[in-house]
């Protein structure tokens, strides 16, 4: 990993073009805390960068820093594009470029391999681990407030407060290097968690009334009639699956979102049963192994017992 790190460092010193940052639809923390801070350091090392992401910041990220200069408007006209935080570009909702040089970086399982500078690390907890590797390396000093509270929301989001199991010694090295170096981490979790909307509560009420536990599968359902009857935005139901997870005799848990675009959003937690990559990239999606998702399109029942059903068929191949 240090040699690919050292490799990619030498490339963002190298390039003098038009530099793109992009991450996937529905951004999580750890989509925007990447994206921004990485950008944040890019522009301070003096190189012509645009962050650029498909949709809105959710309102609970409203505080990061950078968060103000993303476009939405992605022209292709770049040398250089870093895909952060996704397992294809088809992720983030543009078309896929032509011309330039296209390099990962990213923690998922799955995917696709883009070019020689590659950085697809499974172990680490987050992307935002990763950018700050690179920017370590690059020089520790850029390091300032701004990128750090980006790259340690990345962090405590991607690791759920540290209670994933991607939470190992690399993600509390990552916060203790950051809480060292005058982080403020109390405020940035203040800001991520304690700032709910009457509405998500509503929201999760109707969710709740659906709860289910099917063999050792749990599941809620957030119908599109939920979003319109309390006025919520798909954002509210972040933290959601861990309602269906938490059933003590549930190995997985999992949150059908119907979206008012006609598919269904699916998230996928576990408890180290089953491999949910493998459940989601046979779904059309893809993930970690504790932590997956995809989209898919058709009716509530048929879509429920698709992905009950290939979840079932992994927990015969588990060990």
């Amino acid at each position: 990993m240090v040699e690919k790190i050292r490799k990619l460092v030498n490339l963002i010193k190298k390039e003098n073009g038009r530099i793109a940052l992009v991450t996937h639809m529905s951004p999580d923390g750890d989509a925007v805390g990447s994206l921004t801070g990485f950008y944040l350091f890019l522009k301070k090392v003096g190189k012509d960068v645009d962050a650029v992401l498909k949709d809105d910041v959710p309102y609970f990220l409203d505080f990061v820093p950078g968060i103000k200069e993303i476009k939405k408007d992605f022209d292709g006209k770049y040398d250089l594009i870093f895909l952060l935080d996704a397992s294809g570009f088809e992720r983030t909702g543009f078309e896929l470029p032509p011309a330039p040089l296209i390099t990962r970086i990213d923690h998922h399982i799955s995917g696709k391999a883009y070019s020689e500078y590659d950085l697809i690390i499974p172990e680490a907890p987050s992307v935002g681990s990763l950018i700050l590797k690179i920017i370590r390396e690059y020089d520790e000093k850029l390091l300032d407030q701004d990128i750090k509270i980006a790259l340690y929301t990345a962090l405590l989001t991607d690791t759920a407060s540290f209670r994933h199991a991607n939470s190992f010694r690399w993600a509390f090295e990552d916060a203790h290097y950051l809480v060292s170096n005058g982080l403020d981490v109390t405020h940035i979790a203040s800001m991520v968690f304690e700032r709910k909307h009457l509405k998500t509560y509503k929201l999760l009420e109707r969710a709740l009334s659906t709860l289910t536990l099917d063999g050792n599968i749990g599941y809620i359902v957030i119908r599109k009639s939920f979003f319109e009857e309390v006025g919520a935005n798909p954002e509210e139901i972040q933290g959601f699956v861990s309602y269906p997870l938490s059933i003590i005799d549930a190995d997985v848990g999992v949150r059908f979102s119907e979206h008012p675009e006609n598919f269904w959003r699916i998230s996928l937690r576990g408890k180290g049963k089953v491999n949910l990559a493998l459940v989601a990239e046979e779904l059309g999606g893809g993930g970690h192994f504790n932590a997956a998702g995809c989209r898919l399109m058709g009716r509530e029942h048929e879509v429920v017992q698709k992905v009950l059903d290939t979840i079932r068929k992994y927990m015969k191949k588990s060990p």
